[in-house]
């Protein structure tokens, strides 16, 4: 219980004149009675306004609030003549935390010691006091769970790790099955055992320290794990479908659906669909939980309500407070100027919610409750994915700038930075890539995009796609489906019709769709601005190494977790390539990178029709779409929906579309394909 006392001032007065002094009041527990003292405060009768409908009289007082909130609270101070003299505070009333807080998955997490996952490096960074200790841990490292001197490390490529943070040495090592793809991981205190999720083969499951694994919840794309009282779990799916965003509340066995939000439109809110949902956290009490991502306008467009998009109206950050038993929404924040939420978490008594922004570099303060803005700070770093909050510091991840940056929060509304480490000791990227890095995600960039709202990162966060299908009418196109940037061929064209020639290009998208500045200079956008013209590259540096990075993302095509556990093809899928091939079908999905993408003699794109060009297909750079540029069919079972258009959601449907008897053995082959067929 916070225990709070009035500070005295002392000044010389008249006995009859009254005065009242309030300081500000800190935090209260809700239903139970704390203590409002006066201190010097000098009156005849002094009344009390505890902002929440009642009041009292008395130089020291008992109150109790019975719901959470921020109260303002007014002392009156009257003299016998009925002059009066006011003063007022603010006091925070909370329900007191659980014994056992409320545990998420996140890129950074608070044991004995700080620990931090880098995925690029490869490396876990335990920090003691100001000694930072690196330890090698596996290929990918994407989430990390703290309890005591113990850490568990979800590794992209199959595994979870246990490290001992005290001496910085891994005494555990589990190996999951290929293609299971751990993502979210937080330790179970009661059992000893993990609750994981599984990007890959989907789902949120158990693991033992020993290997043994119970899926609890089946569903796809699973990202963040909540590890709620009673070891109860509650997980998101990162990629939404069409209809709504998507919680599962494991041991209760159900979906909670997160609702479109209906808008309208306007330069401080646009309406949308909650995505790319990797931040999670639980209030301290254990009765709310947040969650945040991006929220996509796929209501917008000529074909669908005759509105082009705008940089402020296609996507914006998105957050919800829910409660933790029901699922029901209570709160949504409004956001301008920000692009999607990284992270999220509640300051300890829970009187504070943390949360930041990707790639704005902005990590907003919120009123826990109604998730209005308290306050803020700027300029904190790119690739804000990861937040922890203590009693005295806020520690924020910036995974693509490279930094672990510490706050002091002692004092609300002075909330300053204290020290900044670095994530690695050699950038794993090099120099020119990691400048690539950077202008990939830094939404906040006005080269980029006006206001903050859109990066490359709002629609192939971590190089993958958003499984949003956009009605790009407006863009001399029609309705096209986002494709994953590792399934990207080496060299162009670029785009479902290869309208670009070389990455460099996405110039003209900075400039025309998210109102950015631009990266090139004036003069030379206006000799090089045809995107099927005169080549960009060579006249910007950030433009070359997005190129340079983009390219380097082909790497980072996930595991199938449908092939065998040590990553053969299945019996099925094997008879499936034998029909892939009798069938023809590499004769247009060819080579290393199963495409044949690339240009005729003449010059022209090689283009193919084969049936799925339909109305809405719109067009290619304003004039006829004659046909699309061939797709690669790498990691192709994380793709979905299909089609230019997105208009078949499964494999199947996409192989009946191109004119082919759908087959199980066929649909098989192709799930399980993740390079050369």
């Amino acid at each position: 219980m916070v225990v709070l006392l009035l500070a005295c001032h002392e000044i010389a007065v008249e006995p009859t004149t009254p005065v009242a002094f309030l300081d500000d009041l800190g935090v209260v527990y809700v239903g139970q009675g704390s203590p409002f003292d006066a201190g010097s405060s000098q009156g005849d009768r002094l009344a009390w306004d505890f902002g929440d409908g009642t009041s009292d009289e008395g130089a020291a007082v008992t109150h109790s609030y019975t719901e959470p909130g921020r109260y303002t609270v007014i002392l009156t101070a009257v003299s016998s003549d009925g002059r009066t003299d006011t003063a007022s505070a603010s006091v925070t009333a909370v329900y007191e935390p659980l014994a056992v807080l409320p545990t998420a998955s996140s890129r950074l997490a608070q044991g004995d010691h700080l620990v931090v996952v880098s995925p690029e490096s490869g490396e876990l960074t335990v920090i003691h006091d100001d000694t930072l200790s690196r330890l090698d841990i596996c290929a990918e490292p994407v989430s990390v769970s703290a309890r005591g001197s113990t850490a568990v490390v979800a590794c992209r490529d199959d595994q979870l790790v246990w490290v001992d943070t005290e001496t910085v040495t891994i005494t555990n090592r589990v190996s999951l099955g290929w293609g299971t793809r751990p993502e979210g991981v937080v330790q179970d205190g009661d059992t000893g055992d993990v609750l994981m999720t599984a990007g890959g083969a989907g789902g949120l499951w158990r693991v033992g320290p020993l290997g043994g694994m119970t899926l609890l919840a089946n569903f796809p794309d699973a990202r963040a794990v909540l590890l709620a009282e009673g070891s109860r779990g509650i997980a998101t799916r990162f990629r939404s479908p069409s209809t709504s965003g998507e919680l599962y509340a494991v041991g209760d066995s159900v979906r909670w659906p997160l609702t479109l939000d209906p808008g309208p439109d306007s330069d401080t809110d646009a309406r949308g669909l909650p995505s790319l949902l990797g931040a999670l956290a639980g209030s301290p009490d254990g009765r709310d939980l947040v969650v945040g991502g991006a929220k996509a306008n796929i209501e917008r467009g000529l074909q669908r309500d005759g509105q082009p998009y705008t940089f402020e109206t296609a996507s914006r950050a998105v957050l919800r407070r829910l409660d933790a038993a029901t699922g029901e929404e209570l709160a949504d924040a409004d956001f301008d100027n920000r692009d999607l939420v990284g992270a999220v978490a509640y300051s300890p008594l829970g009187d504070r919610l943390f949360v930041s922004h990707y790639g704005t570099g902005v990590v907003d303060i919120l009123d826990p409750w109604r998730l209005t803005r308290l306050g803020g700070l700027q300029a904190v770093g790119v690739g804000l994915d990861g937040l922890v909050a203590t009693d005295d510091t806020l520690w924020v991840l910036a995974s693509v700038s490279g930094e672990i940056i510490a706050y002091d929060i002692r004092m609300p509304g002075q909330e300053a930075e204290i020290a900044r480490y670095p994530l690695w000791d050699e950038d794993p990227l090099g120099a020119e890539a990691r400048l690539g890095a950077m202008t990939f995600a830094f939404a906040g960039d006005p080269r980029m995009s006006k206001d903050g709202y859109l990066s490359c990162a709002s629609c192939h966060f971590e190089g993958g796609t958003d499984a949003r299908t956009w009605d790009f009418t407006d863009r001399g196109e029609g309705f096209r489906d986002t494709q994953a940037l590792y399934a990207m061929p080496s060299a162009g064209p670029f785009h479902w019709s290869a309208n670009f020639d070389e990455l460099q290009d996405f110039e003209n998208a900075i400039r025309a769709h998210q109102s950015g500045t631009g990266f090139m200079d004036e003069g030379d956008f206006a000799t090089a601005e045809d995107p099927l013209g005169t080549t960009k590259e060579g006249y910007s540096a950030e433009l070359d190494a997005l190129a340079l990075y983009v390219r380097g993302l082909s790497a980072t095509a996930p595991r199938s977790p449908f092939r065998e556990v040590d990553g053969s093809y299945t019996a099925e899928a094997q008879t499936g390539r034998d029909i892939f091939f009798e069938e023809g079908c590499d004769s247009c999905h060819a080579g290393p990178e199963s495409t044949d993408a690339g240009w005729n003699p003449d010059g022209t794109p090689v283009l193919h029709d084969v049936g799925t060009i339909i109305e809405t297909s719109g067009q290619r750079a304003g004039g006829e779409l004659t046909g699309l540029r061939t797709p690669s069919l790498r990691g192709l079972f994380a793709t979905a929906p299909y089609l230019h258009d997105g208009r078949a959601a499964s494999v199947g449907e996409a192989v009946v579309a191109h004119g082919f008897d759908s087959s199980t053995e066929l649909v098989n082959f192709l799930l399980q394909i993740e390079g050369e067929p």
